[in-house]
């Protein structure tokens, strides 16, 4: 079924059949520009990108809108849905059969849900809205262990005492100067997109290792990422803003350091907030870019590989990129009320797509976080974004809810605007939140010492058959052309 045929079915209520080409929708009563916000986070979804909203707009028919689908999957390297039929139809049905219906017992869709093995990293609990790290429940950390002390529980297994904790930090702080090639590859690529420098920064890294130009090579590989993710990308902030190249300072904090190398105050309320958002952050279980992570470590291949496909899936628009793009709305729009609708629409499809059988309940992280932004709003002035979040709070049901985690990336964002950390730095700020747990599942993983290789089953035609092309100059009937 094409993907606009599902969506409009959805938003009308009515079945798939009644869905063809030449239905003009914007003709119901019930269309209106809300409307249009949820058929353009449905388009997003299925594209897996943005879509421009005022060119859904313009479109009148069914046939306009699948024919506009269609260009922007061809262009975003994707192929418009085929019925397999279409595929070899001149053949007869002898010749072109599918798979047999009961071939083997029947399979889910994706991997949502599924448990794949077992962990010691995290245990995440959607239906109760409870998140533990190793043990320790969120609410036992936030507000009272510092970030470093949550790194080295993620990345150890164990809370450091005061002399592992102080050796820690101090390793931290001698890891966060970037080897000078690295620095070089930021500075000419800064005009790039953010999270695309940070993980091409990461694979260089590994380069300036293996080629022996990096001074902190003797420290552990876990440590250097976590002490460098934040001077990566405040690097490329200064080089793209004109400022000059910062310089770790190894007597402050990890969140002291990142809002001295972003050249932001550093008063204690800011650095609280930054800290705030770097524990509640740090693991989520098993999620995509952990999964990726977890995927790639199992063939064998290096940590540095491994964080760097974990930030590429991270920076997915149904991942880490949920939250910059939520703030990029709330920049555009006037009414808090839009952007709670944009969030009920994503949240709706994600749900019509299997995304949440059940219904979850708070995350954990998300109150800490909400009042800490209320707090700080009070003395800064507010936010609008912190007003759409509050809105969608507000007017969600419990059966129409965000993504618990897209809810904690969003307050997260609120908090960064809010202390002046730019939009696109959002997603690098989260990936410095969650290194450590990556790097807990990546080692976990690598224990495991087996690849992570589930299978597909085969649903497509078979005993299709090549009829070679005539050779040049010959016509079919065998004589020159």
């Amino acid at each position: 079924m094409h993907p606009v045929t599902s969506t409009l079915s959805r938003i009308f209520g009515v079945p798939p059949e009644q869905i063809n080409d030449s239905l003009r929708f914007r003709s119901a009563e019930s269309w209106d520009s809300m409307t249009d916000v949820e058929l353009v986070v449905n388009l997003e979804y299925d594209l897996g990108g943005t879509v421009d909203l005022e060119q859904v707009e313009r479109l009148e028919s069914v046939g306009e809108l699948r024919a506009f689908f269609d260009e922007q999957a061809g262009a975003r390297g994707g192929q418009p849905p085929l019925d397999a039929s279409m595929l070899a139809p001149a053949l007869p049905r002898s010749l072109h059969t599918a798979p047999p219906e009961d071939a083997e017992a029947p399979v889910a869709l994706g991997l949502a849900g599924t448990v794949l093995d077992q962990t010691r990293v995290s245990e995440v609990d959607l239906i109760r809205g409870q998140l533990s790290y190793r043990g320790y429940p969120v609410e036992e950390l936030a507000g009272r262990a510092g970030y470093e002390e949550v790194a080295h529980l993620l990345l150890y297994g164990w809370l450091p005492d005061p002399g592992e904790l102080r050796g820690f930090r101090s390793r931290l702080a001698e890891a966060r100067e970037l080897p000078a090639m690295v620095v070089s590859n930021i500075v000419q690529n800064c005009g790039s997109n953010t999270a695309s420098v940070l993980r091409t920064a990461v694979s260089a890294l590994a380069v300036a290792e293996e080629t022996g130009n990096d001074p902190a090579a003797h420290l552990d590989v876990g440590e250097r990422l976590i002490a460098r993710l934040p001077t990566i990308f405040a690097t490329q902030q200064a080089a793209r803003t004109g400022r000059p190249i910062p310089r770790p300072n190894a007597e402050l904090s990890h969140a002291e350091s990142i809002l001295h190398l972003l050249g932001l105050p550093r008063d204690a309320e800011r650095v609280h907030l930054v800290e705030l958002c770097l524990v509640l952050q740090a693991e989520h279980g098993c999620n995509a870019s952990a999964f990726a992570a977890r995927v790639a470590v199992g063939t064998g291949t290096d940590t540095f590989a491994a964080v760097t496909v974990a930030l590429a899936t991270f920076a997915g628009p149904r991942d880490g990129g949920a939250a910059q793009r939520l703030v990029q709305l709330a920049q555009e729009i006037e009414d808090p009320l839009d952007g709670a609708a944009y969030l009920r629409g994503r949240a709706d499809a994600e749900t019509a797509r299997g995304g949440h059988p059940h219904t979850p309940a708070e995350d954990p992280r998300v109150r800490p976080l909400r009042e800490a932004a209320q707090r700080f709003r009070a003395t800064s002035g507010g936010s609008h974004i912190l007003q759409v979040l509050d809105s969608v709070r507000a007017a969600t049901s419990p059966t129409r809810s965000l993504r618990p985690d897209h809810t904690v990336d969003c307050y997260a964002a609120a908090i960064h605007h809010m202390i002046g950390i730019p939009t696109d730095l959002f997603i690098p700020m989260f990936a410095a939140a969650r290194i450590p747990g990556w790097l807990a599942h990546i080692e976990e993983q690598r224990t495991r010492q087996g690849l992570m290789q589930p299978r597909l089953r085969y649903v497509g035609p078979r005993n299709l058959h090549f009829s070679p092309p005539p050779e040049p100059g010959f016509t079919r009937g065998g004589g020159k052309g």
